[in-house]
């Protein structure tokens, strides 16, 4: 199932696009649930802060390297590790979902660098442009905020403790992390409260977008519930320092509970840039490239 084909490029990391995935039909609006007070009131903190870059059109220069799969019937993307595995990766997209941007060649580096990595579909099959984009967050559109509410911690929590068995047991990574983008920082929070993950990346994290579940809706108190493992935090230059800096609130809040955490920002690069990010210019794939070969670090560290 997870053989791989040969590589003609053996680099740990190389920054590609992924080729184009049909789209499964969107989710009709009427099947949202009503909004609640509090995923109205997250609104003012929405997941991506302007000035996000938008998504990326998928390029086919390059083959992926894994292969989507079902699991409970939630398409999957599953890689293997090159050579002896260092541990298993779950990743958490951003808003753009399973075909966003350049998610799934993020998935693949990983895979370079040692890691055998799943990605689970949570969106199953939708992304926010089908419900209003980002001008939906900025405005407060009814079918973007009820889209969002409805990707909530009942739905994902059970596939992340699927992915942590997928990985102990068909591919032998007993020891997991979790690297979420944007919106994907809050489930690796919260995988890192129900002790899913040993160590967690955070790549332009959004963790106000916990406020859409109920949950506190400033940074620094919902890491406070949730940051029970070493984190390591990438902002990028729409992101507060005041929350992800090396003196934030988040980072703070980790390293009260007993954790480790690092915060290493991007200044010159916008929030969206590890996935979403135009390669062809040269700071930015320059910085891709570091910010995934410092988490590939990190999680060696502490896996």
């Amino acid at each position: 199932l997870l053989s791989r084909a040969a590589l003609e490029d053996r680099s740990c990391l190389r920054v590609g696009s992924h080729a184009k995935l049909p789209r499964a039909m969107l989710l009709r609006s009427s099947s949202l649930p009503a909004l609640s007070r509090t995923a109205r009131r997250a609104l003012s903190g929405s997941c991506c802060p302007p000035g996000a870059l938008p998504a990326l059109a998928a390029d086919e220069d390059r083959d992926l390297d894994g292969q989507v799969i079902q699991l409970d019937d939630v398409n999957h993307y599953v890689v293997a590790a090159e050579g002896t595995a260092r541990g298993g990766l779950i990743v958490a997209y951003d808003v753009f979902g399973f075909s966003g941007g350049r998610i799934k060649s993020v998935c693949d580096s990983f895979a370079k660098c040692g890691f055998n990595v799943i990605m689970p579909d949570v969106y199953t099959g939708t992304e926010i442009n089908g419900f209003g984009g980002l001008d939906g967050f900025m405005s407060g559109a009814e079918e973007t905020v009820g889209w969002i509410s409805a990707q909530n911690p009942a739905k994902y929590m059970p596939m992340l403790e699927g992915c942590k068995a997928f990985l102990a047991g068909e591919m032998g990574s007993a020891n997991v992390g979790g690297f979420g983008l944007c919106w994907g920082a809050v489930p690796v929070f919260h995988a890192a409260g129900a002790g899913i993950i040993r160590a967690g990346v955070s790549a332009h994290p959004s963790l106000q977008a916990a406020g859409f579940y109920g949950e506190p809706g400033q940074p620094g108190e919902f890491a406070a519930k949730t940051g029970k493992c070493p984190m390591l935090l990438l902002p990028a230059q729409e992101d507060s320092l005041d929350d992800y800096g090396e003196e934030g609130a988040v980072t703070a809040a980790v390293r009260d509970l007993g954790f480790a955490c690092v915060s290493h920002p991007f200044p010159e690069m916008h929030h969206g840039f590890v996935a979403r990010g135009d390669t062809s210019d040269a700071a930015t794939a320059r910085d891709v490239e570091t910010a995934l070969q410092i988490s590939a670090d990190f999680f060696a560290e502490h896996l």
